[in-house]
């Protein structure tokens, strides 16, 4: 359960510490790292019993954590590229562990519990943030909305799910209930967006599966809810806009940063490796070039947009590797999720399947996957979808009924010597002899 519940508190409660620190360093990772979560993992990994099965998706894993490696050829301070590294190492043990776990049926509900728990202590600090304290974006423990928002897919989506299929307890409507709040108080247009988008999908998806009368009630309360959250939106949205500083020149950052990333790639195609992208745009001018205010933006401010953020550090090949991880559990889940109806590891995968969807739309528009705390849950998302189904049996041997038989012409000296055998003992002699 501590597993599922940390991600959410391991910055907030400086739950961590630094073997090597390098607390002054320009890139988003700030030295080599190590959490509480660290080494929970750890020790549940080599205190639970050996799975008979390979572990899933390690070979695009190690893919993508060599190109990440190998950028530190291009970095300006290796050193300092090497702290995303250890930083993916750490996940990857998460994972690892999850995965292992899942093996246990308690795992993944009780993961599942630790999840919804962070996402109750998150509506708590944005109620406060909210009507307490008078933010207009409530950022929660993630210390900003945008962050928040793409952690809270990987928890909402899942458990709506589970509400659809029938799962009986509270948590999937309590869950449903919070994470709408935390949604709505973020005043993300990306969040609320994606958000929707996810549970339209879901919806979708588990009515084409099997239509029940519990769906129909859910699309009912939607649609009232819906009329209630739409003016709750709007009002966000223009309490938010009329905040906002306007500039003279019509400032665009998003669109400055990524003109920067785009000047970096072209003329460091193998990237400047990772953990550099801030750096390098000051020290290399790339800002100045790309029109980005750094009085507005802040001289540490990184493209937002994961994927140019991995092109300009870690190169094409980077790119192309993670591309090829985040890609693999998405099909699995689908694929497995959509053949196991009746089983809630079936509708779990398929809510954990969208939820990685509407995480990877997010990332076009946000860096916050850079960050150990989005990579930590999206990593607990990977390894529920893993462990899951290889419980269900994806990655299972076909059994023999599935093995295409023998020709019945390589079985004609088998069937001679049968035929032969079984005229010999029709004979008196030969059955008193045996």
């Amino acid at each position: 359960m501590l597993v599922g519940f940390l991600p959410f508190g391991i910055h907030y409660f400086h739950l961590y510490m630094a073997i090597d620190s390098a607390a002054l360093w320009g890139g988003y990772v700030k030295g080599v790292e190590v959490s509480i979560l660290d080494l929970i993992v750890l020790t549940l990994y080599f205190s639970t019993p050996n799975v008979k099965q390979p572990l899933p998706f390690r070979f695009v894993m190690a893919f993508y954590f060599l190109m990440v490696l190998l950028s530190a050829f291009q970095a300006w301070q290796p050193e300092s590229s090497l702290f995303y590294p250890w930083q993916l190492a750490r996940m990857f043990l998460v994972y690892a562990t999850v995965t292992k776990g899942c093996a246990d049926p308690r795992v993944t509900p009780a993961i599942m519990r630790g999840m919804a728990a962070g996402l109750m202590m998150e509506t708590a600090f944005a109620i406060w943030q909210r009507f307490g304290m008078g933010m207009t974006q409530t950022g929660g423990t993630e210390g900003h909305q945008n962050l928040l928002g793409v952690m809270s897919h990987l928890v909402i989506l899942p458990f709506f799910a589970l509400l659809l299929a029938g799962r009986r307890g509270p948590l999937p409507v309590v869950v449903t209930v919070a994470g709408a709040f935390v949604i709505v108080s973020t005043a993300s247009r990306g969040t609320i967006g994606l958000a929707s988008f996810g549970v339209a999908t879901i919806f979708v998806l588990s009515a084409a599966r099997k239509w029940t009368s519990l769906k129909g009630r859910v699309l009912l309360i939607g649609v009232v809810a819906m009329a209630i959250l739409v003016p709750a939106v709007t009002s966000s949205f223009q309490e938010r806009f009329a905040k906002v500083p306007i500039y003279e020149n019509g400032y665009d950052e998003r669109a400055a940063y990524l003109k920067a990333a785009g000047m970096m790639l072209a003329d460091h195609p193998l990237g400047i490796g990772a953990n550099h992208f801030a750096v390098i745009g000051n020290i290399e001018h790339y800002y100045e070039k790309a029109g980005v205010d750094t009085y507005a933006s802040g001289l540490a401010g990184n493209v937002h947009n994961f994927y140019y953020l991995t092109a300009a550090e870690t190169g094409y090949q980077g790119l192309i590797a993670l591309l090829l991880l985040l890609v693999r559990p998405l099909i699995v889940a689908f694929r497995c999720g959509w053949r196991n109806v009746g089983d809630y590891r079936g509708d779990l995968l398929i809510g954990l399947g969208v939820a990685l969807l509407a995480v990877y739309f997010h990332s076009w528009l946000e860096w916050s996957l850079a960050t150990f705390s989005a990579e930590y849950l999206l990593a607990i998302a990977i390894g529920l979808v893993a462990g899951n189904a290889q419980q269900l049996g994806y990655w299972s041997v076909r059994p023999l009924s599935a093995v295409r038989p023998l020709r019945n012409n390589n079985l004609g000296p088998v069937i001679s010597s049968a035929k032969s055998i079984t005229a010999d003992l029709a004979k008196p002699e030969t059955r008193s002899k045996y």
